[in-house]
């Protein structure tokens, strides 16, 4: 059976139609045609694939005569602006401000939020028990230096601030403003504690690299005292949330007019009544701290008026109307020695105190400056014990 593709055409009726005599250039027409479909079909179906494969581009915005295309902002200029941390003066000496704690081995006086006005805060009177630091009589703010202690590319404000009782305690603070613009602490700087006794208050400065430099001293001269004086140049920088010393010496030369000798005192326990009288020993300990050991020590004791010496291992003796003087072997460099003395009162006796000064003596045998003046005197209760 034929295929059916090939199967012959029926003609009608009348017969075959006639011959055209356009057939031979009808067919050179198909022959040409279908090569030139081999020919673009191919470069067709290519530039389709082609287009189909490929990310469609989105057509450049018309250019506009006249205008200017701002870039997008990038990621440094998006960054919050850093606060100004430099304070003037007269903004601070009106401002509250909280003020770190003094130090333990100073003058003392109110730390925290304290509201200045002209530069000062005035402190309710107080006495300090003997032996210890005087609390101070205001907290004044004293000078101010600026730099970018913390290197965030602003200026903060580095403060003097003393608190004061004929001389007393200093601190170098650093304050900055927060983003809302309020005043806070960045951190105490350094303080007059140890064998720091004194800052230089035009000494401030601050370098490009951040560090704080001052100048800070062994001892603090008042009201007239004309001790000479040791200075260093000691630089600090902030690190890690506080400030570290970075440059300078970190001992004080000893210097020979100056020495730190304190003195303590125990209870003078007197005994039962023998012979119309108790007897009793007291134990003073003497304490070398730092600076110039001295060559000898002096104690001055103060005895109320029943109180008397007893024994014969006393030292020499000066007495006056109120006191009396005996005169000792220094402790050794940076160390104590204990000394004990005896004492008798009458059985009538009513007790009270016995107060005691030590002072260091230079070879000459003259009073050297003590640098902490307070800690010179020592009160031992009297006692009964039957």
């Amino acid at each position: 059976m034929p295929d059916q593709n090939t199967m012959p055409i029926p003609y009608p009726p009348d017969g075959p139609p006639p011959r055209s005599t356009h057939r031979p250039a009808v067919r050179a027409a198909l022959i040409a045609a279908l090569a030139t479909l081999v020919l673009v079909l191919p470069v067709g179906l290519y530039l389709l694939l082609r287009t189909g494969s490929e990310p469609t581009r989105p057509a450049a915005p018309p250019a506009t005569t006249g205008q200017t295309i701002s870039p997008t902002p990038s990621a440094t200029s998006s960054r919050p602006r850093v606060p100004d941390g430099r304070i003037s003066l007269q903004t601070l000496k009106n401002a509250t401000l909280v003020i770190p704690r003094w130090p333990s081995d100073n003058v003392r006086g109110p730390s925290g939020a304290l509201r200045f006005r002209d530069g000062r805060v005035a402190v309710p009177f107080r006495t300090a028990p003997v032996g210890e630091p005087p609390v101070g009589s205001e907290i004044d703010i004293l000078s101010v230096r600026y730099g970018d202690v913390d290197r965030d590319g602003a200026d903060e404000t580095i403060a003097e601030i003393g608190c004061l009782v004929e001389g007393g305690s200093k601190q170098l603070v650093a304050f900055d403003r927060d983003r809302s613009g309020h005043i806070v602490t960045l951190g105490p700087v350094v303080a007059t504690t140890g064998a720091i006794r004194d800052l230089d208050p035009d000494s401030a400065g601050v370098a490009s690299n951040g560090t704080v430099t001052v100048r800070v001293s062994d001892y603090q001269r008042c009201c007239g005292d004309e001790t000479p004086q040791r200075w260093q140049t000691r630089g600090y920088r902030w690190h890690d949330g506080r400030f570290e010393q970075v440059s300078g010496p970190t001992v004080m030369i000893a210097n020979p007019y100056v020495s730190e000798t304190r003195i303590g005192a125990g209870a003078l326990v007197l005994g039962p009544v023998v012979d119309g009288y108790r007897s009793g020993t007291v134990t003073i300990t003497i304490t070398h701290g730092w600076g110039t050991r001295p060559d000898h020590v002096r104690l001055r004791f103060f005895p109320p008026a029943d109180l008397e010496r007893t024994g014969t291992a006393w030292p020499p003796v000066t007495s006056d109307q109120v006191a009396f003087t005996v005169t000792l072997d220094p402790p050794r460099s940076g160390l104590s020695v204990t000394r004990t003395f005896a004492f008798r009162a009458p059985a009538t006796s009513s007790g009270g105190e016995l107060a005691v000064e030590v002072e260091g003596l230079n070879r000459g045998g003259q009073p050297m400056s003590e640098a902490v003046p307070w800690n010179n005197t020592a009160v031992a209760s009297i006692r009964f014990a039957d």
